[in-house]
């Protein structure tokens, strides 16, 4: 894109590009690693769906590794 204020193109498509690659790879990590259980559901919504918890605990995210003495 043209700045008028430097007279010379300021913005480019790889900036755009990264930047929404950027949000994109955040949006997936906050999704994945932040606790969103404070946040309260209806008992409507929890019949319809898995919670986070479960979907980690599918993916064996919530399990502790063995201790081997």
């Amino acid at each position: 894109m043209y700045d008028p204020s430097i007279g010379q193109d300021s913005l480019t498509i790889i900036d755009v590009v990264g930047v929404l690659v950027g949000h994109v790879l955040f949006a997936v990590a906050a999704t994945l690693l932040i606790d969103w259980s404070w946040i309260p559901l209806s008992p409507q919504q929890r019949k319809t769906g898995r919670s986070l918890k479960q979907i980690k605990r599918s993916w064996g995210w919530d399990e502790k590794p063995e201790k081997n003495d």
